[in-house]
């Protein structure tokens, strides 16, 4: 039998109880890495959740206060039959919109 002097091995132990040991360990250390991988994806899935519920939120808000801003329908001038025999359609015109910048302010 051969004794080597001053040599150390630094791999895998070569003993029974060493070997099952050092499974154990790295048995245990893949379930941790496995676990602590789990926790970061449920909060990173939490977060991305977060934000987009965020997004959706500002985006419910902002299509809320534009349909404020805009005035839908149909509307029509009606003239009163004095208004229409007093002037020319020019005229007609600057009274009516002259009329609904003051109705405006």
């Amino acid at each position: 039998m051969i004794q080597r002097i001053g040599t150390q091995s630094y791999g895998f132990p070569q003993t029974w109880l060493g070997r099952v040991v050092g499974g154990l360990l790295a048995a245990a250390l893949l379930v941790a890495a496995f676990f602590f991988l789990f926790i970061f994806l449920v909060v990173l899935g939490v977060v991305i959740l977060a934000v987009m519920l965020r997004l959706l939120w500002t985006a419910k808000k902002v299509r809320a206060q534009a349909s404020h801003d805009i005035l839908e329908g149909e509307y029509s001038v009606e003239l009163h039959d004095d208004e229409i025999r007093d002037g020319s359609a020019a005229d007609i015109t600057h009274k009516v919109i002259r009329d609904a910048n003051t109705k405006l302010d």
